[in-house]
């Protein structure tokens, strides 16, 4: 089975392979990246859905634009809550992409300090002086939610302060119907042998239906197709392969869900009406069986509600 490397195409034939959900997505944050506004922008996307690679590319494609010179990666945890820390980190910054990953674990004392630091007037960033310039992009893994209803994890004006722009790239359970041109790209970056070339409809007919079990999404697939790989390098079928392949994602190598403490919890947010209060509890049914079953066609016999009246809720 023969196939372009997807993975190696440039960023405009790399979006053409994606789908129209995650196309748009990208789309979205290039066109906010590219806008030379007093905003920062706010990331989201369960882990290994491509926000630094996306990020990377599209940083490699504007390097003419301004605040593209290069990207400035940095864990929230390793920023220290310090007036020097916070300039320093701006300084090495200038006229780059500032990527703060992580959001939620920003300490509410380095959140002050961001807020004052960010709060511009010129168009500039800084504490205490106003002189530096650059695009300013917090990722979180976190559904948007527990970042902006509780001050547990960002206290309320500073969410404010960096949420002028959000995006959200879609998880596998949101877009499993590519989840098999996303496998093909993932085994084209390996650059296996040619003589083991990408694996038959068996493996594909198994990612397809087990894709909103990739809580890891593009990270499962790295895993699915090396393993693939090694287990082919044995002589063994098809259908052995599969089965091992199946046997160690189960037990060792799939990445865990991503649990927050508030997923199960419902609040009753006070000066909504009972619809409002009942449309946010369905949707969050809604959310919980799509998480618990992968689809609502599966979770309707267990709820005893028809699919087809969640899809409308």
């Amino acid at each position: 089975m023969k196939h372009a490397n997807t993975y190696k195409l440039n960023y405009t034939d790399l979006l053409k392979n994606q789908p129209k959900n995650r196309k748009e997505i990208v789309e979205r944050l290039d066109n906010y990246l590219q806008n030379p506004g007093r905003f920062s922008i706010l990331l989201l996307g369960k882990r290994g859905t491509g926000k630094s690679f996306w990020l990377d590319r599209i940083q490699k494609k504007n390097l003419k634009i301004s605040y593209s010179s290069g990207i400035n990666y940095i864990n929230s945890r390793l920023i220290e809550p310090s007036v020097i820390a916070i300039n320093k980190l701006l300084s090495e910054s200038n006229k780059k992409y500032l990527v703060i990953e992580d959001a939620e674990r920003l300490s509410h004392t380095v959140q002050e300090l961001l807020f004052e630091a960010l709060s511009t007037g010129n168009g500039k960033y800084g504490i205490g002086t106003k002189k530096y310039e650059c695009r300013i992009i917090f990722t979180s893994s976190f559904e948007i939610k527990y970042l902006r209803d509780t001050e547990e994890y960002l206290i309320h004006k500073f969410f404010d302060r960096i949420s002028q722009l959000v995006v959200e790239l879609p998880s596998f359970t949101d877009a499993h119907r590519s989840v098999w041109k996303d496998f093909i790209a993932t085994w084209d970056k390996m650059e296996f042998q040619e003589k083991n070339d990408v694996p038959s409809t068996l493996l594909q007919v198994w990612i397809e239906k087990t894709s909103h079990l990739f809580h890891g999404n593009f990270r499962d697939l790295d895993k699915i197709a090396i393993n693939w790989h090694q287990w082919k390098l044995t002589g063994l079928k098809e259908q052995e392969i599969l089965d091992r392949v199946k046997n160690d994602f189960d037990n060792y190598f799939h990445f865990p869900e991503h649990r927050v403490d508030l997923s199960n919890a419902y609040h009753i947010e006070e000066g909504k009406t009972y619809d409002q209060l009942l449309h946010d509890f369905r949707m969050q049914v809604k959310d919980w069986a799509k998480s618990k079953y992968g689809t609502l066609r599966k979770a309707e016999k267990d709820l005893g509600i028809s699919y087809r009246t969640m899809e409308r809720w």
